[in-house]
């Protein structure tokens, strides 16, 4: 058996399954449903820091730039990220619980709002200060609250089943309209979360740690490693074998597990940036959006540049067709229209050239020829646009041209190999119709 066959037989009884399973888990569907709803604050407020913080001095867009902030004022321009990205964890421990509620068939409002009221108690509970009066605080609230949110929008729905299921709630006259009986039922829940919470953080207090301070703690190891040339690799291996599978990768990898640890290391470059210090993370969401994956899995903008201008009908039809979703990092149409999926033709250069584009965007952050992320555009953004966006530097656009060249060789050979088998069948076509028009002399 060929490496490709033990490969091949190895994601569809292993990989595949087990991605599957991930997929239809309802705990890892809430949170990247809770997720892609905080999207839109994300993007905003990130891309709004980007606008507060311009690159550099030197030339008149530059300086311009910098009048322009000067004139508007940083801490204006800063304030919609402060409620946006900010805050962005709020918004996920509402959302996550929304959806898992709805999972269970349980009022996702009332979850909803239970979730964030406890996140709150977790997170920032209410300071008395002299002169000032009550305080809440938002260090937590950004992208190092994520796993506490997450637990909060796992665990509030939970609870909510177990008490819907033990029968445990305030019971009210048959009078009382449904609406209020049913905000009645988030009275006992509320006082379990606030005694279990209060309990915690006095506990966690005399070590001089709180609920997300320690949650923290335990999962450092985990957002250190995530941070890692190895890791990226290892993430980008899984998502071109799903894909090759027919499964959506980044939907599983990304979406259902890395997420989280991605947003915390773009929380923590952006609270690098405004402390002027040294951003510290490189593993976020555009390193594979517009660097490793440029027109979508498997780097395939260079391929569909390719296709249209190949000799075979097929392959131009669908470089043709391929070209503007790809433009946007869409690239089902060559993944299945060439197609890609379960190819042996396409294998190697499917999994090739991602893993030599990770090599290459790594060393260049790790030589500092490129700025660290320290926004989110949308993945659809064109991607030497989206690259400079995220880093907020013009070299990032050289490093993703780079990347489309190494794929276009990459690709090349297995590409020509395609094009003349799809040419030679396309000419015995052509010649079998031409027999068949040709009068006969009988």
């Amino acid at each position: 058996m060929s490496i490709f066959d033990k490969t091949l037989v190895f994601v569809e009884s292993v990989v595949a399954p087990m991605a599957a399973k991930i997929s239809a888990q309802r705990h890892i569907n809430a949170i990247k449903d809770g997720f892609v709803a905080t999207m839109p604050f994300l993007i905003v407020g990130s891309l709004l820091l980007v606008l507060a913080y311009p690159p550099g001095t030197g030339n008149f867009f530059l300086d311009g730039w910098h009048s322009l902030i000067e004139m508007i004022g940083q801490k204006n321009i800063l304030a919609p990220f402060q409620v946006s990205m900010g805050i962005f964890a709020l918004y996920a421990a509402y959302s996550i619980a929304y959806s898992l509620a709805r999972a269970y068939d349980i009022r996702a409002q009332n979850s909803g709002l239970l979730s964030m009221f406890s996140f709150l108690l977790a997170v920032a509970p209410v300071q008395f200060i002299d002169d000032v009066g009550s305080v809440m605080s938002v260090a937590y609230m950004g992208g190092t609250g994520a796993f506490t949110a997450i637990l909060c929008g796992l665990l509030i729905p939970e609870l909510q089943r177990f008490l819907r299921d033990k029968n445990i709630r305030l019971k009210l006259p048959d009078a009382v309209p449904p609406k209020i009986a049913a905000s009645f039922d988030l009275l006992i829940p509320v006082l379990f979360v606030s005694v279990i919470i209060v309990a915690i953080n006095g506990t966690l207090a005399s070590y001089d740690l709180s609920i997300p301070s320690a949650i923290m703690e335990i999962f450092k190891p985990l957002v250190s490693a995530s941070d890692s040339f190895f890791a990226c690799l290892l993430a980008v291996i899984l998502i071109q074998l799903l894909w090759f599978a027919g499964i959506h990768g980044s939907s599983v990898v990304v979406s259902g597990i890395l997420y989280p640890i991605l947003i915390i290391n773009l929380g923590l470059n952006q609270d690098a940036l405004a402390a002027g210090e040294p951003l510290p993370k490189i593993f976020v969401n555009p390193v594979l959006d517009f660097f490793i994956f440029v027109g979508g899995a498997g780097g395939t903008w260079g391929f569909v540049v390719l296709m249209m201008r190949s000799r075979a009908t097929q392959l131009r039809t669908i470089g043709k067709m391929s070209i503007i979703p790809g433009t946007f990092n869409i690239n089902e149409p060559v993944i299945f229209g060439t197609p890609i999926v379960m190819n042996p033709n396409y294998f190697i250069p499917w999994m090739l050239s991602p893993i030599i584009n990770t090599c290459i965007v790594w060393g260049a952050f790790k030589m500092e020829l490129l700025s660290k992320i320290i926004a989110l555009p949308p993945w659809t953004m064109p991607a030497p646009i989206g690259a400079v966006m995220a880093t907020n530097s013009g070299t990032a656009a050289i490093v993703v041209v780079l990347c489309v060249l190494v794929s276009v060789i990459i690709y090349y050979p297995f590409f020509k190999i395609h094009e003349k088998q799809l040419l030679i069948e396309e000419q015995a076509a052509e010649k079998q119709s031409g027999e068949q028009l040709k009068p006969s002399n009988a």
